[in-house]
């Protein structure tokens, strides 16, 4: 399994878009996480396992077509990445 390194300028830009807006609503900019990607060669980037991280905390989430933005929004609200 590869994995590809990317900031959140590098997200496709609907993507990009949503993460901003969920940071914004929760008081973060993009800049305070580090987010990764992994997957496999010839895998469909919507199968990607997506990598939030933050000081200590560390969350990973299945891409599936752009949902991981709404389960690192539910972890945003429960306060997770503090």
């Amino acid at each position: 399994m590869g994995t590809t390194l990317f900031r959140y300028i590098d997200l496709p830009i609907g993507d990009r878009a949503a993460f901003e807006l969920v940071c914004a609503r929760h008081g973060f900019a993009p800049v305070h996480f580090d987010i990764s990607a992994s997957g496999s060669p010839g895998e469909p980037a919507h199968e990607r396992l997506v990598t939030v991280r933050r000081a200590g905390w560390v969350q990973s989430y299945q891409d599936r077509h752009g949902q991981w933005i709404r389960q690192f929004e539910a972890d945003l609200t429960c306060r997770f990445f503090k």
